[in-house]
């Protein structure tokens, strides 16, 4: 007969989510002093990723994690070609060390450490805040 015959499809709008930024670094540390400020920053992302119990509340009551905020810079000013991006918190922390095959400096520092973040923002994105920048 000439026709296709198509199910029919009901979409439901539940709402919009979080938007999620991912970041990945990959540290090559020329001697062990270098390999110790990687070591750091590591500790640092994933120390304010954390969160702590509430002492005293009798629950299972957590704190809040530190927040960010990421700008992208350009030439010592905000970079207004990118997408600004709204207060957010470090929702995951991966770390990878040595490479495809482990090799260390003397005392077991690696000399390749691959760090990965995952943001995602506190504040839902409306159209309004997209006519802003974010």
């Amino acid at each position: 007969t000439g026709k296709a015959i198509t199910p029919k499809m009901e979409i439901m709008f539940n709402g919009i989510g979080h938007r999620e930024f991912s970041y990945e670094f990959n540290f090559i540390p020329k001697n062990e002093q270098e390999a110790s400020i990687v070591k750091e920053i590591i500790y640092e992302f994933k120390y304010h990723m954390a969160s702590n119990f509430v002492e005293g509340s009798g629950n299972r009551e957590m704190e809040i994690p530190s927040t960010f905020d990421i700008t992208y810079q350009f030439m010592g000013g905000e970079n207004e070609n990118l997408n600004k991006i709204s207060t957010c918190v470090l929702q995951k922390v991966d770390v990878e060390y040595g490479g495809d095959r482990f090799q260390a400096y003397a005392g077991g520092v690696p000399q390749q450490t691959k760090l990965t973040l995952k943001f995602k923002e506190m504040e839902i994105i409306t159209k309004s805040r997209i006519e802003e920048g974010y």
